[in-house]
């Protein structure tokens, strides 16, 4: 199963690519705990292309292609934002005793998905992460 999606980089569409995951992994027989992982990664992953990439810009696009089938589930996004300012190598996940607010969303994505990948071709940027669930 797959689809594609486009939004606005806008909180108040980011609903909708989640439940088009939902609908794609239900129908593929995907466990309810992986569901929600993934979900949670989506989640991060659209909300930091929001508030980092686009800079709260609503005019913004995000591309979205979602693939799931009986072992893996599949997101790859593309967005015309501002290139990732950190080394997704160094991610890691912070201190919660320092109290910092933020810096958790790339490291939950990380710990959460078997394969997490950036790179940033002719200005888009291109996310890819894939969790294997069998």
């Amino acid at each position: 199963m797959n689809a594609d999606l486009t939004v606005n980089a806008d909180f108040e569409q980011l609903r909708s690519p989640a439940d088009t995951l939902r609908k794609l992994c239900n129908q593929s027989g995907v466990p309810e705990r992986i569901q929600g992982e993934v979900e949670l990664v989506l989640q991060e992953l659209l909300t930091n292309l929001v508030e980092h990439a686009y800079e709260n810009n609503p005019n913004g696009v995000i591309k979205i292609h979602f693939e799931v089938d009986s072992t893996n589930i599949s997101i790859q996004s593309e967005d015309a934002g501002l290139e990732a300012a950190f080394n997704l190598d160094e991610v890691k996940m912070p201190d919660p005793l320092s109290l910092a607010e933020g810096g958790y969303g790339m490291a939950i994505i990380k710990s959460l998905m078997d394969d997490v990948s950036y790179r940033r071709l002719n200005g888009t940027n291109i996310w890819k992460l894939k969790k294997h669930y069998k």
